[in-house]
């Protein structure tokens, strides 16, 4: 098999039957898997989640706040949360990728401060993964559609979980010692108040959702929410609510056969005209474009490439 026919065939199952992985005191949604044959440049963008990527051929750069880091083959690079990033290569890269967050609802405190703590102090670039259990994992993943038989759904999801727990390993750094006791409960208060704000959002991003709305559900001011979302983000409250709503709208194109329209309603948007001008915005492409392309026919080259999905 060709490696454009191997990457349309992961794309394919990995987006339909891997969105959520779980272990005991361990849940991850996946927005999405990446197996790109060519990848050339995208535009400076960020995330509110993480992205991993791993480099199986080629080379390029990854520019992260004005740094640039060399890629090349088993390079591994993580895009943290809120931090502005962009890919770029002149002869392409063979390019996979995950992005996924942790299900806060689902994971245990030992995880979960594991995860915040990549969030805040993980290494952006590592070198010679491919010698690393991460590079192994995903150079496993790969040969699990190198073949016409069909992969096993458990197989898949425990390679998965392994992946995703060996780039909290690859990527993390050593935590500081715990902090005195209450040193840190007023940041640990803030914490646990922005938590509950994304929650309740993700919640109810089908309705219609206003600063002030948010805010007296949490008993805060609408000031100290927009604090919240500059701090631990640096984006506006708008901005996060229409990134939860286009990345909701675009598994909804993936996952379900619903109407364009309908996927609009039921993620918030007030118009289908609205939803198509703000989902073209954010990931270079209309959202009927998307559901035929994205992850189905595999692509290869510039042309083929949302600028905004990695």
């Amino acid at each position: 098999m060709t490696i454009q026919s191997v990457f349309r065939r992961a794309n394919q199952i990995c987006n339909r039957e891997l969105t959520r992985l779980e272990e005991a005191g361990l849940s991850i949604a996946i927005m999405y898997w990446g197996f790109m044959p060519t990848h050339y440049d995208n535009s400076m963008h960020r995330h509110s989640f993480f992205e991993a990527c791993y480099v199986v051929d080629g080379e390029g750069e990854y520019i992260e706040q004005g740094k640039e880091y060399p890629l090349k083959k088993g390079t591994a690079f993580l895009s943290l949360p809120g931090v502005w990033h962009q890919i770029q290569s002149e002869t392409g890269l063979t390019l996979v990728y995950a992005a996924f967050e942790v299900d806060e609802k689902h994971t245990g405190s030992p995880y979960l401060e594991a995860y915040r703590h990549l969030a805040e102090h993980g290494q952006p670039v590592v070198d010679g993964a491919d010698e690393q259990p991460a590079g192994h994992l995903w150079d496993a993943l790969i040969s699990m559609f190198q073949t016409p038989k069909p992969a096993l759904q458990p197989v898949l999801s425990h390679v998965s979980m392994s992946l995703m727990l060996s780039i909290l390993s690859l990527h993390g750094t050593q935590q500081q010692d715990t902090p005195e006791a209450g040193s840190d409960v007023a940041a640990a208060e803030e914490n646990s108040l922005f938590r509950q704000a994304k929650l309740f959002i993700d919640d109810n991003l089908g309705e219609e959702l206003t600063l002030a709305m948010v805010a007296g559900h949490l008993h805060i001011s609408s000031r100290h929410l927009t604090r919240l979302f500059q701090a631990n983000l640096s984006q506006s409250f708008v901005h996060y609510i229409q990134e939860r709503r286009v990345r909701r709208a675009s598994q909804l194109l993936l996952q379900s056969d619903l109407p364009v329209k309908d996927i609009a309603s039921q993620c918030g948007f007030q118009s289908v005209h609205y939803f198509t001008r703000i989902f073209t915005r954010r990931l270079g492409v209309s959202p009927a474009k998307f559901r035929r392309s994205q992850f189905t026919e595999g692509r290869s080259g510039k042309e083929h490439f949302p600028p905004n999905m990695s």
